[in-house]
Protein backbone atom coordinates (compact mmCIF):
# COMPACT_ATOMS: atom_id res chain seq x y z
CA UNK A 1 0.00 0.00 0.00
CA UNK A 2 1.53 3.42 -1.30
CA UNK A 3 1.73 6.43 1.69
CA UNK A 4 0.89 9.36 -0.67
CA UNK A 5 1.28 12.29 0.41
CA UNK A 6 1.41 16.00 -1.71
CA UNK A 7 3.48 18.27 -3.55
CA UNK A 8 3.24 21.77 -4.78
CA UNK A 9 4.37 22.14 -8.58
CA UNK A 10 5.68 25.42 -9.09
CA UNK A 11 6.49 24.86 -13.39
CA UNK A 12 4.73 22.69 -15.19
CA UNK A 13 6.18 22.70 -18.65
CA UNK A 14 9.70 24.03 -20.02
CA UNK A 15 11.31 24.87 -23.19
CA UNK A 16 15.12 24.22 -23.77
CA UNK A 17 17.35 25.68 -25.87
CA UNK A 18 16.85 23.25 -28.91
CA UNK A 19 15.50 20.11 -28.77
CA UNK A 20 17.54 17.04 -26.45
CA UNK A 21 19.21 14.16 -28.45
CA UNK A 22 18.02 11.51 -26.30
CA UNK A 23 14.27 11.70 -26.10
CA UNK A 24 14.26 14.52 -29.07
CA UNK A 25 12.20 16.69 -27.27
CA UNK A 26 12.00 20.38 -26.98
CA UNK A 27 9.60 20.79 -24.45
CA UNK A 28 9.54 18.74 -21.01
CA UNK A 29 6.27 18.47 -19.10
CA UNK A 30 6.89 17.65 -15.04
CA UNK A 31 5.90 14.37 -13.85
CA UNK A 32 2.83 14.44 -11.63
CA UNK A 33 4.30 11.97 -9.51
CA UNK A 34 7.78 11.81 -7.33
CA UNK A 35 8.99 8.58 -6.29
CA UNK A 36 7.63 5.13 -8.02
CA UNK A 37 6.08 1.98 -6.61
CA UNK A 38 6.91 0.35 -9.67
CA UNK A 39 10.29 -0.39 -7.09
CA UNK A 40 13.04 -0.96 -9.75
CA UNK A 41 16.05 -1.97 -8.14
CA UNK A 42 18.30 -0.45 -10.57
CA UNK A 43 16.68 3.08 -10.48
CA UNK A 44 18.35 6.29 -10.18
CA UNK A 45 15.40 8.20 -8.76
CA UNK A 46 16.62 6.60 -5.55
CA UNK A 47 20.12 8.53 -5.67
CA UNK A 48 20.58 11.50 -2.83
CA UNK A 49 20.70 14.06 -5.96
CA UNK A 50 17.28 13.69 -6.75
CA UNK A 51 16.33 14.86 -3.40
CA UNK A 52 13.71 12.07 -2.71
CA UNK A 53 12.99 11.33 0.92
CA UNK A 54 11.45 8.46 2.49
CA UNK A 55 10.61 5.17 0.92
CA UNK A 56 11.21 5.39 -2.84
CA UNK A 57 9.01 2.63 -3.78
CA UNK A 58 5.70 3.56 -1.22
CA UNK A 59 6.02 6.82 -0.26
CA UNK A 60 4.77 8.59 -3.30
CA UNK A 61 4.36 11.98 -3.66
CA UNK A 62 1.66 13.66 -5.78
CA UNK A 63 1.61 17.04 -7.57
CA UNK A 64 -2.21 18.04 -7.78
CA UNK A 65 -2.06 21.37 -8.85
CA UNK A 66 0.21 20.20 -12.15
CA UNK A 67 -2.59 19.66 -14.68
CA UNK A 68 -4.03 22.96 -13.57
CA UNK A 69 -0.73 24.77 -14.28
CA UNK A 70 0.18 23.43 -16.94
CA UNK A 71 -3.30 23.88 -18.64
CA UNK A 72 -2.43 27.82 -17.98
CA UNK A 73 0.36 27.75 -19.60
CA UNK A 74 -0.83 26.39 -22.63
CA UNK A 75 -4.16 28.78 -22.32
CA UNK A 76 -1.40 31.71 -21.96
CA UNK A 77 0.58 30.83 -24.56
CA UNK A 78 3.92 29.20 -23.33
CA UNK A 79 3.50 26.95 -26.30
CA UNK A 80 2.41 29.22 -29.17
CA UNK A 81 5.56 30.63 -30.48
CA UNK A 82 7.57 27.52 -31.18
CA UNK A 83 7.11 24.07 -32.72
CA UNK A 84 8.18 21.09 -30.90
CA UNK A 85 7.63 17.60 -29.44
CA UNK A 86 6.39 18.01 -25.63
CA UNK A 87 7.93 14.88 -23.23
CA UNK A 88 6.12 13.62 -20.50
CA UNK A 89 7.92 10.98 -18.25
CA UNK A 90 11.43 10.51 -16.91
CA UNK A 91 14.08 8.27 -15.83
CA UNK A 92 13.44 9.01 -12.33
CA UNK A 93 9.30 8.03 -11.87
CA UNK A 94 6.85 6.39 -13.98
CA UNK A 95 4.07 9.19 -15.05
CA UNK A 96 1.89 5.43 -15.32
CA UNK A 97 2.97 4.01 -12.38
CA UNK A 98 0.25 2.12 -10.29
CA UNK A 99 -1.77 5.12 -8.66
CA UNK A 100 -2.55 6.52 -11.95
CA UNK A 101 -4.99 4.07 -12.10
CA UNK A 102 -6.75 5.94 -9.25
CA UNK A 103 -5.92 9.71 -9.68
CA UNK A 104 -5.66 9.78 -13.57
CA UNK A 105 -3.27 12.80 -13.44
CA UNK A 106 -1.55 11.83 -16.52
CA UNK A 107 -4.35 11.67 -18.63
CA UNK A 108 -5.47 15.06 -17.15
CA UNK A 109 -1.84 16.18 -18.38
CA UNK A 110 -2.77 14.83 -21.87
CA UNK A 111 -6.09 16.86 -22.25
CA UNK A 112 -4.47 20.20 -20.36
CA UNK A 113 -1.66 19.68 -23.82
CA UNK A 114 -4.10 18.68 -26.33
CA UNK A 115 -5.21 22.31 -27.28
CA UNK A 116 -1.15 23.49 -27.50
CA UNK A 117 -1.59 20.96 -31.21
CA UNK A 118 2.04 19.78 -30.32
CA UNK A 119 3.83 16.05 -30.63
CA UNK A 120 4.31 13.91 -27.71
CA UNK A 121 7.16 11.49 -26.16
CA UNK A 122 5.86 9.17 -23.64
CA UNK A 123 8.69 7.34 -22.01
CA UNK A 124 7.02 4.30 -19.73
CA UNK A 125 6.81 0.81 -18.52
CA UNK A 126 3.69 0.78 -18.41
CA UNK A 127 0.87 -1.18 -20.32
CA UNK A 128 -1.65 1.16 -18.47
CA UNK A 129 -0.62 3.64 -21.20
CA UNK A 130 -3.24 1.69 -23.40
CA UNK A 131 -5.93 3.53 -21.46
CA UNK A 132 -5.22 6.76 -23.17
CA UNK A 133 -4.55 6.12 -26.19
CA UNK A 134 -8.24 8.03 -27.26
CA UNK A 135 -6.74 11.25 -26.08
CA UNK A 136 -3.38 10.16 -27.88
CA UNK A 137 -4.79 9.64 -31.16
CA UNK A 138 -6.03 13.46 -30.98
CA UNK A 139 -2.31 14.53 -30.79
CA UNK A 140 -0.35 15.74 -34.46
CA UNK A 141 2.19 12.21 -33.72
CA UNK A 142 2.56 10.49 -31.06
CA UNK A 143 5.92 8.46 -29.58
CA UNK A 144 5.42 5.67 -27.14
CA UNK A 145 9.04 4.61 -25.39
CA UNK A 146 8.47 1.42 -23.27
CA UNK A 147 11.19 0.62 -21.23
CA UNK A 148 12.19 -3.14 -21.68
CA UNK A 149 15.75 -4.21 -20.05
CA UNK A 150 15.11 -7.65 -20.38
CA UNK A 151 12.43 -10.46 -21.75
CA UNK A 152 13.23 -12.88 -18.70
CA UNK A 153 9.99 -12.49 -16.55
CA UNK A 154 12.19 -14.09 -13.52
CA UNK A 155 14.77 -11.54 -14.10
CA UNK A 156 12.47 -8.58 -14.50
CA UNK A 157 10.51 -9.81 -11.26
CA UNK A 158 13.80 -9.27 -9.24
CA UNK A 159 14.52 -6.25 -10.57
CA UNK A 160 11.36 -4.62 -11.41
CA UNK A 161 9.62 -5.89 -8.42
CA UNK A 162 6.28 -3.53 -8.96
CA UNK A 163 6.35 -2.92 -12.59
CA UNK A 164 4.33 -4.85 -15.15
CA UNK A 165 5.05 -8.59 -16.57
CA UNK A 166 7.23 -8.11 -19.52
CA UNK A 167 4.91 -10.00 -21.91
CA UNK A 168 2.16 -6.92 -20.97
CA UNK A 169 4.42 -4.65 -22.51
CA UNK A 170 5.35 -5.84 -24.86
CA UNK A 171 1.45 -6.43 -25.87
CA UNK A 172 0.82 -2.90 -24.74
CA UNK A 173 3.88 -1.65 -27.40
CA UNK A 174 2.33 -3.70 -30.43
CA UNK A 175 -0.86 -2.13 -29.36
CA UNK A 176 0.49 1.03 -29.50
CA UNK A 177 2.18 0.01 -33.36
CA UNK A 178 -1.28 -0.81 -34.66
CA UNK A 179 -3.28 1.63 -33.57
CA UNK A 180 -0.35 4.25 -35.55
CA UNK A 181 1.96 5.68 -32.73
CA UNK A 182 6.06 5.23 -33.15
CA UNK A 183 7.09 3.31 -30.82
CA UNK A 184 10.73 1.64 -29.70
CA UNK A 185 11.96 0.11 -26.53
CA UNK A 186 14.33 1.89 -23.93
CA UNK A 187 16.50 -1.37 -23.13
CA UNK A 188 18.43 0.12 -20.22
CA UNK A 189 20.34 -0.54 -18.17
CA UNK A 190 21.64 -3.81 -19.35
CA UNK A 191 22.74 -5.27 -16.03
CA UNK A 192 25.94 -7.67 -16.07
CA UNK A 193 25.35 -11.34 -15.44
CA UNK A 194 21.81 -10.62 -15.41
CA UNK A 195 20.36 -9.33 -18.68
CA UNK A 196 23.69 -8.93 -20.67
CA UNK A 197 23.93 -12.69 -22.20
CA UNK A 198 23.30 -13.48 -26.59
CA UNK A 199 20.00 -14.93 -25.38
CA UNK A 200 18.99 -12.13 -23.63
CA UNK A 201 19.48 -9.95 -26.41
CA UNK A 202 18.07 -11.71 -29.20
CA UNK A 203 15.17 -12.61 -26.94
CA UNK A 204 14.84 -8.97 -26.31
CA UNK A 205 15.35 -8.06 -30.24
CA UNK A 206 12.92 -10.60 -31.45
CA UNK A 207 10.25 -9.03 -28.51
CA UNK A 208 10.86 -5.95 -30.14
CA UNK A 209 10.35 -6.88 -33.93
CA UNK A 210 6.89 -8.55 -32.84
CA UNK A 211 5.83 -5.56 -31.47
CA UNK A 212 6.59 -3.41 -34.32
CA UNK A 213 9.19 -1.45 -32.19
CA UNK A 214 10.78 1.16 -34.68
CA UNK A 215 14.26 0.90 -32.56
CA UNK A 216 15.91 -0.26 -29.75
CA UNK A 217 17.82 2.12 -27.57
CA UNK A 218 20.55 0.19 -25.16
CA UNK A 219 21.93 1.80 -21.95
CA UNK A 220 24.26 0.68 -19.32
CA UNK A 221 23.88 0.06 -15.69
CA UNK A 222 24.89 3.24 -13.40
CA UNK A 223 25.17 3.11 -9.54
CA UNK A 224 25.11 6.27 -7.84
CA UNK A 225 27.15 5.98 -4.39
CA UNK A 226 24.57 6.08 -1.46
CA UNK A 227 21.00 5.14 -1.26
CA UNK A 228 20.73 4.02 -5.05
CA UNK A 229 23.97 1.29 -4.98
CA UNK A 230 22.96 -0.05 -1.47
CA UNK A 231 19.64 -0.79 -2.23
CA UNK A 232 20.56 -2.64 -5.78
CA UNK A 233 23.01 -4.60 -3.88
CA UNK A 234 20.69 -5.21 -1.28
CA UNK A 235 18.60 -6.77 -4.78
CA UNK A 236 22.11 -8.82 -5.86
CA UNK A 237 22.43 -10.38 -1.94
CA UNK A 238 18.82 -11.79 -2.20
CA UNK A 239 18.47 -12.39 -5.75
CA UNK A 240 21.81 -12.87 -7.42
CA UNK A 241 24.41 -13.73 -4.45
CA UNK A 242 27.29 -14.63 -7.00
CA UNK A 243 27.56 -11.45 -8.10
CA UNK A 244 27.68 -9.08 -5.34
CA UNK A 245 31.02 -9.25 -5.09
CA UNK A 246 31.97 -8.81 -8.87
CA UNK A 247 29.57 -5.40 -8.50
CA UNK A 248 31.74 -4.30 -5.82
CA UNK A 249 34.79 -4.57 -7.89
CA UNK A 250 32.61 -2.82 -11.15
CA UNK A 251 31.69 0.21 -9.30
CA UNK A 252 34.25 1.09 -6.52
CA UNK A 253 35.27 4.11 -8.07
CA UNK A 254 32.42 5.05 -5.98
CA UNK A 255 31.81 8.20 -8.99
CA UNK A 256 29.18 10.36 -8.84
CA UNK A 257 28.45 9.76 -12.18
CA UNK A 258 27.44 5.86 -10.93
CA UNK A 259 29.65 4.79 -14.15
CA UNK A 260 31.49 1.94 -13.86
CA UNK A 261 35.57 1.68 -13.65
CA UNK A 262 36.84 1.50 -17.08
CA UNK A 263 33.73 1.54 -18.84
CA UNK A 264 33.01 -1.54 -18.22
CA UNK A 265 29.19 -0.87 -18.96
CA UNK A 266 30.03 -0.08 -22.56
CA UNK A 267 30.67 -3.57 -23.57
CA UNK A 268 27.24 -4.99 -23.36
CA UNK A 269 26.00 -2.15 -24.86
CA UNK A 270 27.98 -2.65 -27.93
CA UNK A 271 27.50 -6.07 -28.09
CA UNK A 272 23.83 -5.47 -28.24
CA UNK A 273 24.48 -2.94 -30.90
CA UNK A 274 26.29 -5.12 -32.85
CA UNK A 275 23.14 -7.53 -32.78
CA UNK A 276 20.91 -4.52 -33.56
CA UNK A 277 22.68 -3.07 -36.72
CA UNK A 278 23.10 -6.81 -37.50
CA UNK A 279 18.98 -7.09 -37.53
CA UNK A 280 18.52 -3.87 -39.01
CA UNK A 281 16.87 -1.81 -35.94
CA UNK A 282 18.35 1.69 -35.01
CA UNK A 283 19.74 1.94 -31.89
CA UNK A 284 18.68 5.98 -30.88
CA UNK A 285 14.76 7.46 -32.25
CA UNK A 286 15.62 7.18 -35.65
CA UNK A 287 15.25 10.07 -38.11
CA UNK A 288 11.68 8.79 -39.84
CA UNK A 289 10.29 9.29 -36.31
CA UNK A 290 11.48 12.77 -34.58
CA UNK A 291 11.79 14.87 -37.40
CA UNK A 292 8.16 14.43 -37.76
CA UNK A 293 7.71 15.60 -34.40
CA UNK A 294 10.14 18.46 -34.44
CA UNK A 295 11.09 21.35 -36.69
CA UNK A 296 14.29 21.24 -39.19
CA UNK A 297 16.10 23.23 -37.33
CA UNK A 298 16.11 21.16 -34.19
CA UNK A 299 15.83 18.11 -36.43
CA UNK A 300 19.51 18.74 -37.45
CA UNK A 301 20.85 19.14 -34.15
CA UNK A 302 19.46 16.17 -33.18
CA UNK A 303 20.46 14.13 -35.96
CA UNK A 304 24.49 15.62 -35.96
CA UNK A 305 24.49 14.19 -32.55
CA UNK A 306 23.06 11.25 -33.47
CA UNK A 307 25.82 10.87 -36.13
CA UNK A 308 28.39 11.28 -33.70
CA UNK A 309 27.51 8.08 -31.62
CA UNK A 310 26.77 6.00 -34.89
CA UNK A 311 29.75 6.82 -36.08
CA UNK A 312 32.00 5.99 -32.80
CA UNK A 313 30.59 3.23 -33.05
CA UNK A 314 31.99 1.66 -36.02
CA UNK A 315 35.26 3.36 -34.74
CA UNK A 316 35.18 6.02 -37.29
CA UNK A 317 37.03 9.64 -36.30
CA UNK A 318 34.58 12.22 -35.75
CA UNK A 319 36.33 14.93 -35.01
CA UNK A 320 35.21 17.08 -37.98
CA UNK A 321 31.78 16.20 -37.41
CA UNK A 322 32.12 17.56 -33.94
CA UNK A 323 33.21 20.21 -34.56
CA UNK A 324 30.30 21.57 -37.68
CA UNK A 325 27.99 20.11 -35.07
CA UNK A 326 29.22 22.75 -32.50
CA UNK A 327 29.48 25.17 -34.83
CA UNK A 328 25.33 24.74 -35.87
CA UNK A 329 24.71 24.23 -32.40
CA UNK A 330 26.14 27.88 -31.82
CA UNK A 331 24.24 29.21 -34.47
CA UNK A 332 21.36 27.82 -33.67
CA UNK A 333 21.51 29.06 -29.94
CA UNK A 334 22.03 32.41 -31.06
CA UNK A 335 19.08 32.92 -33.81
CA UNK A 336 16.96 30.74 -31.17
CA UNK A 337 17.95 33.15 -28.15
CA UNK A 338 17.68 36.31 -30.35
CA UNK A 339 13.83 35.63 -31.25
CA UNK A 340 12.16 34.47 -28.11
CA UNK A 341 13.46 37.99 -26.92
CA UNK A 342 11.23 39.28 -29.70
CA UNK A 343 7.24 39.95 -28.78
CA UNK A 344 5.13 37.75 -31.15
CA UNK A 345 1.13 39.19 -31.44
CA UNK A 346 -1.04 35.79 -31.63
CA UNK A 347 -1.99 35.70 -35.52
CA UNK A 348 -4.35 32.39 -36.41
CA UNK A 349 -2.26 32.07 -39.70
CA UNK A 350 1.34 31.72 -37.87
CA UNK A 351 0.91 29.67 -34.78
CA UNK A 352 4.83 29.12 -34.40
CA UNK A 353 6.48 32.25 -35.67
CA UNK A 354 10.26 32.02 -33.81
CA UNK A 355 10.18 28.41 -35.39
CA UNK A 356 8.73 29.47 -38.64
CA UNK A 357 11.76 31.96 -39.15
CA UNK A 358 14.40 29.63 -37.74
CA UNK A 359 13.29 27.26 -40.70
CA UNK A 360 13.27 29.86 -43.48
CA UNK A 361 17.04 31.23 -42.44
CA UNK A 362 17.72 27.84 -41.92
CA UNK A 363 16.41 26.59 -45.66
CA UNK A 364 18.20 30.08 -47.14
CA UNK A 365 21.26 28.82 -45.68
CA UNK A 366 21.18 25.42 -47.52
CA UNK A 367 19.64 27.50 -50.94
CA UNK A 368 22.69 29.78 -50.70
CA UNK A 369 25.45 26.74 -51.07
CA UNK A 370 24.06 26.26 -54.45
CA UNK A 371 22.51 29.60 -55.86
CA UNK A 372 24.40 32.56 -53.80
CA UNK A 373 21.20 33.88 -53.59
CA UNK A 374 20.75 36.44 -50.91
CA UNK A 375 19.26 36.17 -47.17
CA UNK A 376 15.71 35.70 -46.19
CA UNK A 377 13.95 38.29 -44.77
CA UNK A 378 14.95 39.28 -41.47
CA UNK A 379 18.30 37.10 -41.34
CA UNK A 380 21.32 39.36 -41.15
CA UNK A 381 22.86 40.39 -44.28
CA UNK A 382 26.09 38.75 -45.37
CA UNK A 383 24.86 35.20 -44.47
CA UNK A 384 27.01 32.88 -45.22
CA UNK A 385 25.99 29.13 -46.73
CA UNK A 386 25.34 26.11 -44.26
CA UNK A 387 28.64 24.99 -45.38
CA UNK A 388 30.79 27.68 -44.38
CA UNK A 389 28.45 28.16 -41.34
CA UNK A 390 29.74 24.42 -40.34
CA UNK A 391 32.88 24.23 -41.80
CA UNK A 392 31.55 20.75 -43.68
CA UNK A 393 30.37 20.41 -47.33
CA UNK A 394 29.59 16.82 -46.98
CA UNK A 395 27.36 17.37 -44.13
CA UNK A 396 25.64 20.58 -45.87
CA UNK A 397 25.16 18.16 -48.67
CA UNK A 398 23.49 15.85 -46.62
CA UNK A 399 21.33 17.98 -45.08
CA UNK A 400 20.53 19.60 -48.20
CA UNK A 401 19.36 16.05 -49.66
CA UNK A 402 17.09 15.71 -46.03
CA UNK A 403 15.52 19.55 -46.25
CA UNK A 404 13.10 18.95 -48.43
CA UNK A 405 10.06 16.21 -47.35
CA UNK A 406 10.59 12.03 -48.98
CA UNK A 407 14.21 11.46 -47.45
CA UNK A 408 15.10 9.49 -44.80
CA UNK A 409 18.42 8.98 -43.49
CA UNK A 410 18.66 5.10 -42.40
CA UNK A 411 20.72 5.03 -38.82
CA UNK A 412 21.51 1.34 -39.95
CA UNK A 413 23.43 1.24 -43.34
CA UNK A 414 24.30 5.23 -42.34
CA UNK A 415 23.33 6.36 -45.50
CA UNK A 416 20.27 8.57 -47.28
CA UNK A 417 16.90 6.26 -48.31
CA UNK A 418 14.45 7.62 -50.84
CA UNK A 419 10.84 6.80 -50.15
Amino acid sequence: MDQRYSLTAKSGLSRAPMADSFLTALYRCLAPYRGCAHGCSYCDGRAEKYFVAGDFDREIGVRHNLVDLVGRQVEHGFTSREYGAVCIGSGVTDIYQPLEAELGLTRGLLEALLPAGLPLIILTKSDLIVRDFDLLRQFPSVLIAMTITTTDEGAAASLEPGAPPVARRLEALRKATAAGFSTGVMAMPLCPGISDSAEHFDALIQGAQAAGAGFVCPGGLTLRPGIQKEHFMETLKAGYPRLESAYRKLYANERASGLPRNGADRAPQLALSRRLTAAGIPQMIPWRIYSKMLALPDSFAVLFSHLQGLYDARGVNTSRLKSAAGLYRRWLKEERTALRRRKFPPVASDPWPITRILSERLLQLLRTDNSGSPPADGAPQGESGFAELCGNSKLAALCARLAPDGADFDYSALKLRAD
